[in-house]
Parts: C-alpha cells; structure tokens; sequence
C-alpha cells in the first residue's frame, strides 16, 4: 500500500514538472523594429551616392542567443541594400542590440520620380536560430516599414550665346541666353541680376525675357529652355576696350533666404571706337599748273614751229649769196 502511495506522488510531480518545463521552454521571444518612430521620413541626401541609412533594434528575451537575418523588400526608387544582403545579427540571451544597414544605389534623377517625392520600404527579419539550433524552418519572421524622401534638386544653368558681342560706342542692342533646368522637378527663375565693369556702358534685363517660363527638368523635356535677354546701351565716349557682363540668376523653386540656390555666368564684350572718316576727295577742284598732260600735248607744235621758221630762214640767206 505503500509503495502504490509512493508511486502515486511520484507520478503527480512528474505530472506538475512536464507541464512547467514546457512551458519554460516557450517563454521568451525577440522583437524586431526600426528605431525611429513610426511615419518617420528617411531624406535621400542630394550626393551622388544616393543612400539612406536605417537604424534598426532586437530584442531577444529567449534564455540563448538567437540569430537573426535582415534583408530589405521593395527598396525605394529602384536602390538596393548596400552590404550583405541579408544582413546577419546575433542577439545575447536578454538583450537587445541596435544596428543599422543601408540603401544606396539610387538615381536621383529619375522620369517617374521627381524631388518630394515619398516611396516606401519594408524590411524583413527571420529569426534562424537560437541557442545555435537552426529554426528557419518555422518561418518565424517579422518586419517594419519606412519612407525614402527624394531630395529636391534645383540646378538652373545659363548657356552661351551664339551672338557676336563685339559693338561700336553710341548703341543700343541686346544679345540673348538660354537657359535650362538640370534638376530633378520643375523650376522657374526665380530672380535675374545683371552687371557689368565699364562705366559708359550700361545693362540691363530686357522685359521680353522668360522670367516666368515653368522649365521641365532635362531628364523630362531635353529642349525645355527658358530665354533671357541682356540689353545693352553703349556710350558715344565709350573707349575701345573689353567688358565683362555678369549675369545671375536663381532658381524659383528653391524658395527664399538661406536656401536659395544661385548660378551665374560671365559674358565678355568687345568695344571698338569708330575709324576716323576718309580725307575728303578734292579731285573735282582746280589742278595744279602745268600739269603733265597738258606739258606734253604743246610740246610736239612748239617743236614742229621752230623748224620750220628755220627752215625758211635758210632758204633766204642762200639767195641773197
């Protein structure tokens, strides 16, 4: 009797136990998430590179370490994870680590995908072991999600002009530029400043100038243009010499104050005086005396005269003998 007593408390701890060592077993877990709040916007930074970096925390609260893989899906605008892709991080049992990986690769200038423009992101990550026991078979995964900003970029440039800039003192012209948009969203000029280092001669922003032209960037229109037009006024005293007009413009888009974005280009004119007019032609006007032509015409009768009163002469002095 007793030892079925015996038996009966052995069997009901061993009833207790199982139940408390499985469920030891299944306490614990691991989190994984972007560090940033939720609806944060990571900016693209307008380099050539092009990439975002993503700061990222787990948490393993298992009694082991655990192993996780983070891969990127549906990165932003055509980029790509840099690194390796997965990335692997091993969490000690209770702890939590923070890490980060990055997203470059990205073209700045793409048709479909102006500056401001907002695309979203997911990261994926797998847990694949714990306590060294592979587990990637149970698909435990988890993920966060994100926004890449596309930057702003505004970059108006001025062109050259395919006018002759070589004028006379006391005129008023004008030449003309062009202008066109090398960023990645539309853009206007914003504001135009002209000037020029000789003091009889004055420039100015000629009012038929494009100053309101909405310009497509080039990736988008390669002839989108806007035209601005730089009149001239040349003093009658101007010197000949060489003048140099400088012109700066900014973009519209990129707003006011510090942020404002400015390109300028340099024009060089040439001045040159006037030629003194030509000697007055006084060929109409009385001659000279005794010119040649009129020398040589009297000098064959003078010649012929004298002879021939000789001639005579001659004659009578012979009869007289």
């Amino acid at each position: 009797m007793r030892n079925l007593l015996t038996h009966l408390v052995i069997l009901s701890l061993i009833l207790t136990i199982t139940p408390m060592a499985t469920q030891s077993q299944a306490v614990g877990g691991w989190e994984f998430e972007f560090v940033e709040e939720d609806e944060f916007i990571y900016n693209i930074p307008s380099s050539e590179d092009g990439e975002i970096v993503v700061e990222f925390e787990i948490t393993n609260s298992y009694l082991v370490e655990i192993e996780v893989e983070i891969s990127v899906e549906t990165p932003p605008f055509n980029g790509e994870m840099l690194g390796d892709d997965p990335l692997t991080i091993s969490v000690p049992a209770g702890e939590s680590k923070t890490d980060d990986f990055k997203i470059g690769n990205i073209d700045l200038f793409q048709v479909n995908s102006p500056g401001g423009k907002e695309e979203e992101f997911r990261a994926l990550a797998t847990l694949k072991s714990i306590g060294g026991v592979d587990v990637s078979m149970a698909n435990d995964w988890k993920d966060d999600r994100g926004k890449a900003k596309m930057p702003r970029i505004y970059d108006l440039r001025i062109g050259e002009t395919t006018q002759n800039l070589e004028f006379n003192p006391d005129i008023e012209t004008s030449f003309s530029v062009e202008i066109t948009n090398h960023g990645n969203l539309d853009d206007q000029i914003g504001k135009a400043e002209v000037s020029d280092d000789c003091s009889l001669m004055t420039v100015s922003i000629g009012d038929d100038s494009e100053l309101t032209k909405i310009m497509k960037p080039q990736i988008t229109s390669s002839t989108d243009s806007a035209s601005i037009q730089v009149t001239i006024q040349i003093s009658a005293a101007h010197p000949s010499r060489n003048c140099d007009i400088d012109l700066r413009i900014s973009s519209g888009g990129s707003g006011e104050g510090d942020g404002i974005v400015w390109t300028d280009s340099s024009f060089r004119v040439t001045i040159k005086e006037g030629e003194e007019p030509p000697p007055s032609d006084d060929s109409d006007n009385d001659g000279p005396i005794n010119e040649p032509v009129v020398i040589e015409q009297n000098l064959p009768s003078a010649g012929l005269s004298i002879i021939f009163t000789s001639f005579l002469l001659a004659i009578i002095a012979y009869r007289r003998e």
